[in-house]
């Protein structure tokens, strides 16, 4: 008995990824909006080739990292340079927080990291991109949600436990950083408006 491999084509995987995506989207509120989730679909079809995620280190493959990737956008000589390192950085730490968190629990790295990676890299591209915006924008905002979405729609399943939900809200009092605050509405927990010191 031959044993057939079933090949999935991109434009398949495009469809399999976006009919996912707004399975999940619609028990957001607000859904997701539809630039986002195209932006979404393309995102997960491009790092479904692991070279097009992972780092190659001497003999084997790892994850990116993500400081280094930050760097990269502080240190980008030009605009364009800039925008592709922070659109990396956001990108990774999505895809990494979502898929990976496991891996970083282990490592003493709790994923309110990867929200503030992920989230200042796609706010500074909201300024920098003005045909992006309100996509660079929604995912900075929402973005610890998309890690619950980009795990599910990866058939991964994370929680945000107590201590991380508290370590985004102890953030968001002593800064007010307003960006804090919508990623802290995106998992359902409300803020005091008037709690925020300066």
């Amino acid at each position: 008995m031959k044993n057939y491999s079933r090949l999935v084509s991109t434009t398949n995987l495009n469809e399999w990824f976006r009919d996912r995506l707004l399975q999940e989207s619609h028990r957001s509120s607000p859904s997701f909006s539809e630039d986002t989730i195209i932006y979404l679909v393309n995102l997960l079809t491009h790092f479904s080739r692991s070279e097009n995620f992972f780092t190659q280190n001497e003999n084997r493959l790892d994850l990116p990292t993500l400081a280094f990737l930050f760097r990269d956008a502080n240190n980008a000589e030009t605009t364009s340079q800039k925008i592709l390192s922070l659109r990396r950085l956001g990108d990774s730490a999505l895809f990494i927080g979502a898929l990976f968190s496991e891996k970083l629990s282990r490592a003493g790295i709790k994923k309110d990291y990867c929200i503030g990676m992920g989230g200042g890299a796609y706010r500074a591209l909201a300024e920098h991109s003005y045909d992006r915006h309100s996509v660079f924008n929604e995912l900075s905002a929402r973005f610890p949600r998309l890690l619950e979405v980009v795990a599910k729609v990866c058939s991964r399943d994370i929680q945000f436990d107590a201590d991380e939900i508290f370590a985004l809200y102890k953030r968001w009092q002593i800064s007010g950083d307003e960006l804090l605050k919508r990623q802290l509405l995106s998992l359902g927990i409300g803020t005091i408006s008037n709690s925020a010191t300066h």
